[in-house]
C-alpha cells in the first residue's frame, strides 16, 4: 500500500542557471503547484511522481527561457508563464 496525498502541493525549485537567446546569464527560481488527480495511476506509472514533476518543470523552465531574449522575459512574463504551464500540463495531465 502506498499513501498518496491528494492535496495541492507548493514547491520551489533551486535556482536555475539560464542563458537567454541573446547570451545573458540569469539565475531564476520556479515556484509551482501540483495535485494528484488519479492516485492509482500516479503510483503505478511513475516511480517518484514529485521528483519527476520537479525535474520536468525545471527542464521546461530552462528550455523555454533559453529560447527567449532578456527583454522578452521582462516584458512578457504572463505569456511565458502560460507557455510553461501548457507544456508541463501536457506531460502531466491524466491520460498522458
Amino acid at each position: 500500500m502506498v499513501k498518496v496525498s491528494l492535496r495541492t502541493v507548493l514547491w520551489m525549485s533551486p535556482p536555475q542557471d539560464i542563458i537567454t537567446q541573446d547570451n545573458v546569464s540569469l539565475k531564476v527560481n520556479l515556484s509551482s503547484t501540483s495535485r494528484v488527480m488519479q492516485a492509482r495511476k500516479t503510483v503505478v506509472s511513475v516511480e517518484n511522481y514529485l521528483f519527476a514533476t520537479s525535474q520536468l518543470s525545471q527542464t521546461t523552465l530552462r528550455s523555454v527561457l533559453g529560447q527567449s531574449e532578456l527583454d522578452d522575459l521582462l516584458s512578457q512574463r504572463d505569456k511565458i508563464n502560460q507557455k510553461l504551464q501548457q507544456i508541463i500540463d501536457s506531460h502531466t495531465e491524466p491520460g498522458v
